[in-house]
């Protein structure tokens, strides 16, 4: 998990798409949010699937360790939800889309969004079915370093740049 670096003392702050949440402010401090996201569907482009109701008797993927994994188990009932440890081998989950292993890839929109340019053969589902808080993760011994960052953050934000940044995201 991306806090681990963090909590094992191998880091002082991670910064790669992570989502502010309850249980894991208990493991370390977030900054101010500098940007908000949300979970999304990868499918085959020639599935059929165009929404959340066609999930249904699917087998779906999402990371363990991520919110779309949570949604994903309180929503899809219907779903085969499975991550990782379902398959042998270190195999990337698009990969798994591409060879019929999986039927649906459920992870960050903006992560997503750039695995369309690997291969023709995928479609991003038009829906996003949460909206989080992106921040960064910094060690709850630090409190002077959270300052800083989120002091930047708001620099960045009061400028217009945080905005310039993230567009980049969203496109």
């Amino acid at each position: 998990m991306r806090l681990d670096v963090i909590t094992d003392g191998k880091a002082d702050i991670t910064i790669r798409s992570i989502t502010i949440t309850e249980d894991r402010k208990q493991k370390v401090n977030f900054s101010e949010p500098y940007y908000y996201d949300g979970a999304s569907a990868l499918v085959l482009a020639k599935s059929g699937i165009k929404s959340k109701d066609d999930f249904q008797n699917k087998t779906v993927y999402a990371f363990d360790f991520t919110t779309a994994y949570d949604w994903a188990k309180g929503n899809l009932q219907e779903s085969e939800i499975v991550s990782y440890e379902y398959f042998s081998g270190d195999q990337a989950p698009e990969k798994l889309l591409l060879e019929g292993k999986i039927d649906v890839y459920l992870g960050d929109r903006s992560f997503l969004k750039t695995l369309l340019s690997k291969s023709p053969n995928f479609k991003l589902l038009d829906d996003t079915y949460t909206r989080e808080p992106f921040g960064i993760a910094v060690d709850k011994d630090q409190p002077q370093l959270l300052n800083d960052i989120n002091n930047a953050i708001e620099q960045l934000r009061s400028t217009g740049e945080l905005e310039n940044i993230t567009s980049e995201f969203k496109k």
